[in-house]
């Protein structure tokens, strides 16, 4: 929504130096002469009022001094940057002449105060916590309830239903703003708590714990300034309370969307979103409540719900709401990147959300029916409360319907469907990654590095307690589905694999690491029964007298990877372990240019190739780099070369990973790259492969671009961005002749798009 007709301001004063040095000059003019007392001069009267001096220097917005907002759409591009964002925070919440009464602070991100704010800017919520009964786990309702019709062109599956609302200029139901100072304000709200009736009734109840909230909702380019929304919880007697409802912490959703930007931006905090998106709200077109345990669950199910391996008799269930301006929001194209049974990566206890862990032993239909859709049933919809009843209906052999809030009688620690948090364990990918941290791959050291000399790798795979595997004898490691791998790269001062004197890699495919898979591991790796410790020259049963570096050079890279096997108890076979993959450099180490744990922030763990490869990114650069392509994946359709690949996934434009849904801005690199690492391409970076040429095995007539153009252009790929890299150095599809000079000596991306340049990367992505 944008909001027109405020004015934006900032204050300014005359330097104060100029009249102290007057001043000083007068005083020091005045003490001339100082040999005694002269005579008295003439008396006279009070002379007239002088001017009023300059006060105080008004700092500039971006050191602390304060701005006049009014609903920001006056605001010059200047001061917005200048103020960064605003900081909201409530000082007090009070109930007087049965009105919500909210004192809130606003400030800059720079801790200047926020003056002027318009009344249109502002939206305010009010709930109280109807505590759990009959089973149903605690809920917020809304004092402030509208009825909404259905749209004339959508589903229409209820001419109308209830929905939360706020108290707002445009929805003719706004209370009193105050401006109190210093950047202070005081909002009174419309609502009587005591005589609400319509569109539902909802009883006041001073002893209850109550809510509010509020956004700030600015015009024009100012709307991304919108602070987090704070919230306060009391209660208005000053008693026990209905408890506290704080489940999923808005920094556990941010590790993934690094900022929730919902409604078109200013509705930022779970804590905040809960007052409105509660049982009470359901949407008239779809039929479908967006409480927000229920909705969120749904929404990030998206995928699974439209594609669900159910039963033939069980349709696709896609989540679909109709909202404002009778838009249809379909989130079956949802995609979420780690296991959806990691309930506690969103669910966690802390001293700000106590609840987190409710999820354990607080199942509800309602809730749990968001991811566990097929079953759940919802009754007749009651327009006295604006709510639906919930039930789920279990599938044969249990074959019953249980209302909710029964759900708990089954579903806990000691319950006959045992405890929610260990079912859920059992869930296979979960399953994969709890297995994997059972085995430490670990390469100890990579010697006899150069060319015509055979490497050899000293490797160990253990327990966490450090107890070595044996991997002749250990079940983990025998089987077909058991799997490991020890691969060779080279040079890490950007990974080929290739030998610069025939074009070809050794290996067979372009870009292709030497390979050691589980059964020469086997065959040729030697055990230290002191330690549990295994040597091997690098041997395969094609080459078992030893396979001999092509290149000169002291700098390769060894990795090991694999899935070892585990019974499980109840599995029909064995459950390959996602085990964390090891890496160790023989001298220099290849930059490292992302963060595992950002990464792992929305995966949990990467795991790539059927489990197969799993955790730091650094180890899959063995084959995923400037010179790799293979020719049996023509459904990649582009570099497979790491930075360019996962560029493209991410922005889903590889045709295999079209589906994929990212969570934020592409432009916030550093959701997975570390500080200064993507101005432009490392100074080593060669040329990037992104086709075959004739001849499969050489690198030297695959299609290419340069490194820097190859990598930022997979999302900066429009025409003219394509025609100023290609102005400055930058080229693409060039057909052959490709070779292992780095692409930096071209490319002049660096002298504006570098580190503290005119067009620095990393600040011209913030913007």
């Amino acid at each position: 929504m944008k909001i027109a007709g405020g004015r934006g301001m900032t204050r300014s004063c005359v330097p104060l130096i100029a009249m102290l040095a007057l001043v000083a000059t007068i005083g020091l003019a005045g003490c001339e002469n100082d040999g005694g007392d002269g005579p008295a001069g003439p008396g006279g009267g009070v002379g007239p009022t002088g001017p009023t001096g300059p006060g105080p220097v008004e700092p500039p917005i971006d050191q602390g001094g304060s701005v006049t907002i009014g609903d920001g759409s006056a605001l010059t591009p200047e001061q917005i940057q200048q103020i960064g964002g605003l900081v909201a925070k409530i000082d007090s919440a009070s109930i007087a002449g049965n009105k919500p009464v909210l004192v809130f602070t606003l400030e800059t991100s720079h801790g200047g105060a926020v003056l002027g704010l318009e009344d249109t800017a502002l939206f305010a919520t009010v709930a109280k916590l109807v505590p759990a009964s009959g089973g149903v786990p605690s809920r917020w309702q809304s004092y402030v309830n509208r009825t909404q019709t259905a749209f004339a062109t959508g589903p229409q599956v209820l001419p109308s239903a209830t929905q939360a609302d706020a108290e707002y200029v445009w929805g003719g139901n706004f209370g009193t703003l105050e401006e109190l100072g210093d950047g202070q304000y005081r909002y009174t709200y419309n609502v009587d708590l005591t005589s609400v009736t319509s569109p539902i009734a909802v009883a006041y109840e001073p002893s209850a714990t109550h809510r509010l909230g509020f956004e700030i909702r600015l015009g024009g380019a100012a709307e991304p300034l919108a602070p987090d929304n704070p919230v306060k919880d009391f209660v208005p007697d000053g008693g026990a309370g209905s408890g506290h409802k704080l489940i999923a912490a808005t920094a556990n959703c941010n590790a993934c969307h690094a900022r929730l930007e919902i409604h078109g931006g200013p509705r930022r905090t779970t804590e905040y979103c809960a007052t409105c998106h509660n049982p009470g709200t359901v949407d008239p077109d779809g039929g479908e409540s967006v409480d927000l345990a229920y909705m969120v669950h749904s929404i990030h199910t998206g995928v699974h719900r439209r594609d669900w391996n159910a039963p033939p008799t069980f349709p696709p269930l896609p989540y679909k709401v109709w909202g404002y301006g009778n838009a249809e929001q379909d989130f079956s194209d949802v995609t979420y990147p780690q296991p959806l049974s990691f309930c506690e990566n969103c669910h966690t206890t802390s001293d700000t959300h106590p609840d987190g862990n409710a999820w354990l032993d607080n199942a509800s239909a309602s809730a749990c029916g968001g991811c566990h859709a097929y079953g759940l049933e919802r009754g007749d919809y009651n327009t006295t409360t604006g709510q639906y009843t919930f039930s789920y209906s279990h599938s044969p052999p249990i074959n019953f319907v249980a209302p909710d809030g029964t759900c708990r009688d089954c579903h806990r620690a000691s319950g006959v469907a045992g405890d929610v948090g260990e079912v859920h364990s059992r869930e296979a990918e979960r399953q994969q990654i709890e297995l994997g941290e059972q085995f430490v791959f670990e390469i100890l050291a990579v010697t006899n590095v150069g060319k015509g000399k055979v490497p050899n790798i000293k490797f160990k795979v253990a327990k966490p307690d450090g107890t070595p595997y044996d991997l002749a004898t250990d079940p983990a490691f025998q089987g077909a589905g058991a799997t490991l791998n020890l691969y060779v790269a080279w040079d890490t001062s950007d990974i080929t694999n290739a030998d610069p004197d025939t074009g070809t890699t050794p290996a067979g495919e372009r870009g292709a690491p030497y390979r050691m898979r589980i059964a020469d591991i086997k065959a040729f790796a030697v055990r230290d029964p002191a330690d549990g410790t295994y040597t091997t020259d690098l041997k395969t049963a094609a080459v078992p007298d030893g396979i001999a570096l092509p290149v000169e050079t002291a700098n390769v890279m060894a990795a090991m990877d694999g899935h070892p096997v585990v019974a499980v108890p109840g599995a029909a076979a064995p459950v390959q372990a996602r085990a964390h993959n090891a890496v160790k450099y023989s001298a220099t180490e290849r930059v490292r240019l992302v963060s595992e744990a950002k990464c792992n922030d929305c995966h949990v763990q990467i795991s790539a190739h059927g489990s197969n490869r799993n955790g730091d990114p650094q180890g899959c650069l063995v084959c995923h780099n400037a010179s790799s392509g293979w020719s049996d994946d023509a459904d990649i359709a582009g570099p497979i070369a790491f930075g360019a690949m996962i560029h493209n996934i991410h922005a889903s434009k590889m045709p295999a990973f079209a589906d994929i849904t990212y969570p934020q801005r592409l432009a916030n690199c550093e959701a997975c790259h570390l500080p200064g690492t993507y101005n432009t391409a490392r100074t080593a970076a060669i040329a990037i492969s992104t086709g075959p040429g004739a001849d499969l095995s050489s690198y030297t007539d695959d299609t290419w671009v340069t490194a820097t153009a190859g990598t930022c252009g997979t999302c900066h790929d429009s025409a003219p961005a394509k025609a100023h890299m290609g102005q400055n150095g930058g080229a693409f599809d060039v057909v052959g002749d490709k070779s292992l000079i780095p692409s930096s000596t071209t490319e002049a991306c660096a002298v504006c798009h570098g580190a503290g340049r005119s067009v620095d990367t990393v600040k011209a992505h913030a913007e």
